[in-house]
């Protein structure tokens, strides 16, 4: 197996008390085609995953024929170890956008590129914002920094400015329904997923807008917890 990813530093050592008691290991796996970009340039960043997770994080060596490669997580909570497999998938979803421009003989964008040199929390609370607002990721992480990296304060922004309430930007080569409003077609009709997503975006900007107008905190269910969301 390739530890840390063959090239980074060795994983964080287990904790104190020895032995692989209160451990908690995750499985999952990753297409052997992308696994270098996983890695990164001289293990460097998947070595950021470690470091900042404090999870281990071994890739398994591929054998010929392979088209995926195992990829072995523990860490010393649940938590720990659930963050570092949702980082590993948002990482992978930057890397398809990267390997689908470059099939259709395009440069990936300045916004992709941007999120892939990303500290992976900063990377995760990017795609949270996105995930919750709509807002183009590049927009979501200007929020992000702007805010102080409050990821809730940075919502509550988006949700109330106009740019927040036009939804479904396209991340900048991420994958995302093609537009097909173009050349005269009407718009496909919106899926009932759609729809609910639309109404909890209408009914949180007019929860935060109320609460601004009263000078009482935002709903629980916009998110609290120190601007993690």
């Amino acid at each position: 197996n390739k530890r840390g990813g063959g090239g980074g530093p060795p994983p964080p050592p287990p904790p104190p008390g020895g032995g692989e008691e209160g451990r908690h290991a995750r499985v999952t796996s990753i297409p052997t085609e992308l696994a270098a970009g996983l890695i990164g340039r001289q293990g460097a960043a998947i070595s950021r995953m470690q470091e900042d997770s404090g999870a281990s994080i071994n890739i398994s060596k591929p054998q010929p024929g392979d088209a995926s490669q195992r990829i072995d997580i523990c860490a010393s909570s649940a938590a720990a170890a659930d963050e570092a497999v949702t980082w590993i998938a948002t990482r992978l979803t930057d890397l398809r956008g990267v390997r689908d421009a470059q099939e259709r003989g395009l440069s990936f964008s300045d916004e992709l590129k941007t999120l892939l040199a990303l500290r992976p929390r900063v990377r995760q609370q990017v795609e949270s914002i996105y995930q919750m607002c709509g807002a183009a990721r590049e927009e979501c992480l200007r929020a992000l920094e702007e805010s102080g990296g409050d990821a809730q304060a940075a919502v509550e922004t988006l949700l109330l400015a106009d740019g927040g309430a036009s939804g479904g930007a396209n991340g900048g080569g991420l994958p995302s329904p093609p537009d097909q409003r173009g050349g005269g077609q009407l718009p496909p009709p919106a899926t009932a997923e759609e729809l609910a997503i639309d109404l909890l975006r209408r009914d949180a900007r007019g929860a935060l807008e109320r609460a601004s107008q009263e000078g009482s905190p935002p709903p629980y269910w916009l998110g609290g917890g120190g601007g993690r969301l």
